[in-house]
């Protein structure tokens, strides 16, 4: 009786999502990364009502054109009169103002080029 060559497979899963032959009891793809467990997963508990933050309710109606939209939310913002004056940077925005042709108007007999090196004395 010969040996049933299915055998080799004992042990063994299949990725759903990849269909990779992997060893049974592995927690995540070789092949593909997918998880195959819940194991890595941090059970917590979910936060006590108290700590909620509640919603501002906004009603949409408030940021209509419509003519009966006549109050408008008023909005404030953090504002500061105060200048940071930035010292100490290596970065110049400045653009000269020199007058180059763009490339593509620059004539070839008019560009200065190296002169070609010898390839021929190479030991």
């Amino acid at each position: 009786m010969s040996t049933d060559p299915l055998s080799a497979l004992r042990g063994t899963a299949f990725c759903p999502v990849c269909g990779c032959i992997e060893k049974s009891g592995s927690v995540r793809c070789a092949e593909c990364g997918t998880f195959h467990s819940s194991a890595h997963l941090e059970e917590r508990e979910a936060p006590p009502p108290s700590q909620e933050i509640p919603a501002q309710v906004i009603d949409p109606a408030a940021y209509s054109l419509t003519p009966g939209s006549d109050q408008i939310p008023v909005e404030s913002f953090e504002e500061s009169d105060s200048i940071t004056s930035w010292e100490g940077g290596s970065t110049d925005f400045t653009m000269d103002e020199e007058d180059e042709r763009p490339m593509s108007r620059v004539d070839p007999d008019e560009l200065v080029l190296p002169d070609p090196e010898e390839l021929t004395n190479i030991k």
